[in-house]
């Protein structure tokens, strides 16, 4: 999937076509100020500001504390940018901001982009690290609460957008599975959504410590305490219970290294019982592939920058399966997150 500039009326229409608009550098001039404006206003509570009705950027100002001419400033962008609409001296929401953009929204996104703020952060040392190779750990335990807190449910609010699909086109070939492990899933909204689909399962999360304290308070939200445990480790470290009908490997290849990888799946066939069912997601890697896809090549950077590592392309992944006993290899395609790797196996 691409994010390219629209032209708003004829006479730009007409530029573009003609090949002498110079495209990187408004995708850098427009792409930036899109992202930045709306993760400022999203970290400011500007968007709050609007929920209850239509108000003049004097009023936020008052309420807020800030600057009138910072607050008009960017009531302004985000008007340009179709976040809000203004008439007159009033700004207020529109639909896409009502439905996506407010804390209260059942399908609100705020803590997923508050994430991204966090990530493009960690882009601003990108030349040092490109450079030298050497990348921090952004999963370090000595992060604070504050951030796996805003990590968890950002990861929680892209789940909840694909999980219902992913729980449903999984391939279980048996009775009603009764045991799923779920394998750095702390958020929780994985193993919640195979929880509804397959009733008398019951998961067990592998995680980090910071992680599953913060997962454990999204899986009690949602009325799954009873049925999803935490075990808090290092997935790698960690020894794994034996005998699951299930087990998720979702988003996790990505933030360990080759041969790693390659020795997670081996753990999850010794912990699977026989014909359980391994399930693998991870964005998509079609390097080998000639067109080198946006999703490829942003996501190649993203997990660089973020753990060092990378993803791999499936020809590697669906090896490593074979390799390690899986049969039956089947890829699924997702109308929710078509840019991802997602593979059934069976023990």
């Amino acid at each position: 999937m691409k994010i390219k500039l629209s032209p708003e009326n004829l006479f730009e229409a007409i530029a573009k076509l003609s090949g002498k608009i110079p495209v990187p550098l408004l995708d850098i001039y427009y792409g930036g100020a899109y992202s930045k404006t709306l993760i400022t206003a999203l970290r400011l509570g500007i968007i709050e500001q609007l929920k209850d009705g239509a108000k003049p950027a004097d009023e936020i100002a008052d309420k807020t504390g800030y600057s009138i001419n910072g607050i008009r400033t960017i009531l302004v962008a985000l008007a340009g940018f179709d976040y809000i609409k203004k008439d007159g001296d009033q700004y207020m929401l529109n639909a896409i901001s009502k439905r996506w953009l407010l804390k209260n929204s059942p399908e609100s996104v705020t803590d997923a982009i508050l994430f991204v703020g966090e990530v493009f952060d960690v882009m601003n040392n990108m030349e040092e690290m490109i450079k030298t190779g050497n990348v921090p750990d952004f999963h370090s335990s000595g992060k604070p609460e504050k951030f796996w807190k805003t990590y968890m449910r950002s990861l929680a609010t892209f789940a909840k957008l694909t999980s219902f699909e992913i729980a449903k086109k999984a391939i279980y070939r048996g009775k009603s599975p009764k045991r799923l492990l779920d394998v750095g899933g702390g958020h929780g909204i994985y193993s919640i959504a195979f929880c509804k689909r397959f009733q008398d399962l019951k998961a067990d999360i592998i995680d980090l410590p910071m992680a599953a304290k913060e997962g454990g308070k999204i899986v009690e939200e949602n009325g799954f305490s009873d049925r999803i445990d935490f075990i808090e480790g290092d997935m790698l470290k960690t020894e794994w219970n034996k005998g699951y009908d299930l087990i998720l490997l979702f988003n996790v290849i990505h933030t360990i290294e080759f041969d790693e990888s390659r020795e997670l799946i081996k753990k999850a066939y010794e912990s699977l019982k026989n014909g359980g069912t391994l399930l693998l997601l991870d964005s998509e890697n079609n390097e080998g592939e000639g067109h080198i896809s946006a999703t490829t090549g942003f996501n190649e950077l993203l997990f660089y920058i973020i753990t060092g590592k990378c993803t791999y392309p499936e020809v590697d992944v669906i090896n490593w399966m074979k390799s390690a006993g899986f049969r039956n290899v089947i890829k699924r395609r997702l109308l929710t997150v078509p840019m991802s790797l997602y593979l059934n196996a069976i023990k």
